[in-house]
Order: structure tokens, then sequence, then C-alpha cells
């Protein structure tokens, strides 16, 4: 796993650039002198543009290695973070952010992909939770200090620190991660293709409803909620950001040791949205004073790290031969979840309290966990249309990558 360590690195950067925004839009606001429900668009227009790059990006990039791909796209990324901390103006900031979440669902599947030739088979379930893990990082220990040089320091210091970051992780992936060459991909026409597998579909649609749901509608505006439950002050804010972050982190690599030792990938999923849903429902009455907060938060984080996983890890038994196509297409799904809970949950803040923000979200939470039950298991792969069957249930090695396995 050490090569792989970089890669995630550099998703580390990626998730500190997204998740940091939900703790400093208050700050945001008042510098550009703006309401929250209107700054929020600043997440709705990094979301959005990360949702439909991935896709069509990994197309325009499928012929650039793997390798070169992610440096490429991790530079991009620190100019357009540049350009965020200089930003004179509310629009010029959502345009800056657009930018860096279109580059940003470029390097995404590029890492997965990478990732996933490097190790054999009966690995890849720690290499996802390897490259996951970045996301995870970036909660307990960016995304905490990022908000206090924030609230410390101001907003746009914090978006230095990210700049700061990553160039570490370029530094890191050019000397440590191998080349990993580009290898032939389907057009567009064929990468969602995949999509009339009602299987992949049907996982589609449950990881959209989770964006708009728990990112969307509950972290993007966690402050907010955190402040009207349990009167938790901007300043002690970082205390239970790395509170869910250590608890997502320890999640996240337990699910990923679960699922290679054969627990149920359905199980696990209906097992954490069910937990998320009745989580978020209870948030503005068990959240009613700081340490109860605390343990919300803490099963909260818990919770949410065994979601995506097991998504993951089942589109790539169903699909084995478009690995990075269904990484992208599910990280797509999300990011444009996220987009419209953003911007639902600003127009809900504008008249109506937070507790209309969680009971919302349980509700569509609940309805991905009704549509994930009702979905086939779909362990045995399936080829999309127009494509040659996998030749193994299993997603090929390093050995032998897939033919978009890099893309």
């Amino acid at each position: 796993m050490k090569r792989i360590a970089p890669l995630a690195l550099g998703m580390f950067a990626i998730g500190l650039d997204a998740f940091i925004l939900s703790g400093l839009l208050p700050g945001m606001a008042d510098s550009f002198d703006v309401s929250l429900a209107a700054v929020a668009q600043v997440v709705t227009g990094f979301t959005f543009a990360f949702a439909i790059s991935a896709p069509l990006l990994a197309v325009a990039t499928a012929k650039v290695g793997r390798k070169k791909l992610a440096l490429y796209a991790l530079a991009i990324f620190a100019i357009a973070n540049a350009g965020s901390a200089l930003a004179p103006s509310l629009w010029v900031m959502v345009l800056v952010r657009v930018l860096a979440g279109a580059i940003g669902g470029v390097y995404s599947p590029a890492a997965v992909g990478t990732a996933v030739q490097l190790v054999p088979p009966a690995q890849q379930g720690r290499a996802l939770g390897t490259i996951m893990s970045g996301l995870s990082v970036s909660t307990i220990l960016g995304v905490p200090v990022g908000v206090l040089v924030g609230t410390q320091v101001g907003w746009r210091a914090a978006l230095w620190v990210v700049v700061g970051v990553i160039i570490v992780a370029i530094i890191a992936i050019a000397a440590l991660v191998p080349s990993v060459g580009a290898t032939p991909t389907p057009g567009l026409k064929d990468r969602f293709a995949v999509l009339t597998d009602g299987r992949v579909l049907g996982r589609m649609f449950v990881m959209f409803l989770y964006g708009v749901a728990q990112m969307g509608l509950v972290y993007t505006f966690l402050p907010s909620i955190l402040k009207d439950s349990a009167g938790v002050s901007t300043k002690s804010l970082p205390v239970y950001l790395l509170i869910a972050g250590v608890t997502s982190f320890v999640g996240n690599a337990l699910a990923g040791a679960r699922l290679d030792k054969g627990t149920s990938p359905k199980f696990m999923l209906g097992a954490a949205l069910a937990a998320v849903a009745v989580i978020i429902a209870v948030f503005p009455y068990g959240a009613f004073n700081a340490v109860a907060a605390g343990v919300v938060i803490l099963f909260y984080g818990f919770a949410v790290a065994h979601v995506q996983l097991p998504l993951q890890y089942q589109l790539m038994r169903i699909v084995p031969q478009h690995t990075s196509i269904v990484v992208s297409l599910l990280n797509s799904a999300l990011y444009l979840g996220t987009a419209v809970g953003a911007a639902i949950g600003g127009a809900v803040l504008a008249g109506a309290s937070t507790t209309s923000l969680t009971w919302t979200g349980s509700a569509v939470v609940a309805v991905a966990l009704l549509i994930s039950l009702a979905i086939k298991q779909g362990e045995a792969p399936q080829a999309a249309p127009g494509t040659a069957p996998a030749r193994d249930a299993q997603p090929q090695g390093a050995a032998d990558a897939p033919a978009d396995a890099a893309s």
C-alpha cells in the first residue's frame, strides 16, 4: 500500500478543499456581505462542476498517462485554490470554485484507476480504503485545522493552507508513484452505456440521494445546525469536526477490511444508510448541549464512512471491466447530489430553521435505503452493452489491467 499512499494524499487535498468550505461559509458571508444562503452557492458551484466534469473529462484525457494526469490535475487544482484565496467578490469566488470542482473530478477517478492496477484483486478493498482514507484524514486533521485557521486568521489563509497541501501531494506522487500508462478506453456514449444496467443505475441514484441529504443538506450547513441545536460556537467547531473525522477514518478502515473478509456490501450499505437516517433525524434533539452534540457527531462520522465504499465495491464486481468509469460516475452522482442539496438547503434556510434541513435529509436518506434494499445484489459481472464480457468476476490487477481501469 506504500505506492498508493501518495495518491491518498492527493485525495486528502481534494477532500480538504471540498469539506473545509462548510466551516468557512460564515466568514465568507461576512467578507462578501451576503447571506449564508447566498454564499452556499460556492459549494454548489464546486460540487456541480465536479459532478459534470468527471465523466466528460475522463474521455478527453483518456490518452494521458494516469500519473501524468494526476499531476496535471493537482497543479491546476492548486492554481484554482490560489484564485479562490484571492477572490475579490462572491461571483469571482464561485467561478474559481467551478474550476476547482471540474479539475477535482479529473483527479479522483485517475487515482482510483491507478490504485486498482497497483495491487492484486484480493487487496482491492484495502486499496480503495486507503484512497478513501485520504478523504477521512482530511476531516480528521485538515478540516479542523483549516477551520481553526479560518476562524482565527481568516478564510483566505485557510485556502492558502490547502494550496500548500496540494503542492506536497504533487511532490509525493511525482517521486513515489509508479507510472501507469493510458490504455484504450470507450467513448462518452459507451461510458454512459453502463447505466443501462439497472444494478448500476440504481446504485448511482442511491449515491445521488445520499449526496443530496448527507453532504448537501447536512454537512454543508453543519456549523449552523450545531449552533442552533447545541449552541456550538464557530471557535468550537473544529473540535466537533475532529470527532467526526476520527470516527469516519476508523469506520472507513473497518469497512474496507470487512469487505475483503466477505461481509456483504449490500448489508453494510443498508445498515449504514439506516443509521445515517436515524442520526440525522434525531440531531436537533439528541445534540441538546455541547457534550451530547459530540456523542451524536461521533456516531454520525462512523456511520457515513460505511456508505460509499460498499457501493464502489459492488460496482467493481458488477462491471469489473469498467472500474474507473463506474467510480467516476459514482463520484459524479455524489457531487451532483451535494450541489442539489446545498442549493435546496440554502433556499430552506432562507425561510425555515435548521431542523427542517435535518428532517428533510433524514427522509431523503430513508428513500435511498429503500432503493438500496430493492436493487439486486449483482455480484456477478455483467458486460455493458457493446462491450466484451469480463473474463473474471474480480477486477484485474496490475499484471492484467482492465481496459479502462486507468481512465
